[in-house]
């Protein structure tokens, strides 16, 4: 009865972060990206508030799934 059985694949979606470096010009998606991967100096939240400040509205649980590989892109 249950021969063949899979789970589901997961539909890929781009996540907030991934979304937000596609709209950002290349000086810009370099910053994003180094703050993204210096976690010590910019924890989620500090980020968040940055980029808050600049009318760019990234969630920090977004910024912490995105690091973490457990957004969905």
């Amino acid at each position: 009865m249950l021969e063949g059985i899979e789970p589901k694949k997961r539909r890929k979606y781009p996540c907030s972060v991934d979304k937000l470096l596609k709209q950002l010009d290349e000086p810009d998606v370099t910053i994003l990206r180094d703050a993204l991967d210096d976690p010590e100096t910019w924890n989620a939240w500090a980020l968040h508030q940055a980029l808050k400040e600049r009318k760019i509205f990234l969630n920090d649980k977004a910024i912490k799934k995105h690091r973490e590989g457990n957004c969905s892109c």
